[in-house]
């Protein structure tokens, strides 16, 4: 299997394939990661091309795609889900949608309970908790760092770097979002036979976005 991961949720944008056969292990044939908040409808097609051309793959020759569905901000986030689900349908194949915070749990490798948080913007962060480092225990949530203090004391907290400190918690700065992470992940709840999520977003809050209550009188 040919796979193509991709990640936009936080300020990383990253991009991997990765190539796994049964019996075999995962072969990691191109990865790359670039830290700009801003620009990731820039640096992910860039992105995407230099991966599979230095792979000599074409995308036609992709058997799926896997792609982190946040949380994240509505911006940066919906340029990956966008790109993922547009290329799975032009290419008649997969999309796999897992939680950013399960891949960077994933990262990890421990085995004893822990919680990843990492920055939500507007003063808060997101957060979920795990039995080990492909085990959710909870949900994906957002909150301020006073009521995340409360729910995660006494439990080993890791973060991505750049993630806010939390008053209270002794932080773990982990690694940052990665497309090979994401793509093993994947590979690994497919080998066990497990339903991945549909690639819908992860917002847990609405956008700053508001509707038009209507066109503005210009008459005085």
């Amino acid at each position: 299997m040919l796979l193509l991961g991709l990640d936009t949720a936080t300020a990383v944008t990253t991009v991997a394939l990765m190539r796994s056969a049964p019996g075999t292990d995962v072969d990691l044939l191109g990865e790359r990661s670039h830290l700009d908040p801003r620009r990731h409808g820039e640096i992910l097609p860039v992105q995407i091309d230099e991966v599979l051309r230095e792979s000599g793959v074409t995308p036609g020759d992709l058997d799926a795609i896997a792609v982190g569905i946040g949380p994240g901000a509505f911006t940066g986030l919906r340029v990956g889900l966008a790109t993922a689900q547009t290329l799975g349908q032009a290419l008649g194949i997969p999309v796999h949608g897992v939680s950013t915070l399960d891949v960077l749990a994933f990262a990890t490798g421990w085995a004893d309970p822990f919680a990843v948080v990492t920055d939500a913007r507007r003063r808060e962060v997101f957060w979920a908790t795990y039995s080990a480092h492909d085990a959710p225990l909870t949900a994906p949530a957002v909150g301020a760092p006073t009521a995340v203090r409360e729910s995660l004391s006494g439990w080993t907290v890791v973060g991505p770097p750049g993630t806010p400190a939390i008053d209270g918690l002794d932080l773990v700065v982990g690694d940052e979002p990665r497309g090979s992470a994401l793509c093993r992940l994947v590979l690994t709840r497919i080998s066990r036979g497990e339903l991945l999520e549909a690639p819908a977003p992860l917002y847990l809050r609405v956008p700053d976005v508001t509707l038009s209550s209507g066109p503005k009188s210009v008459l005085s």
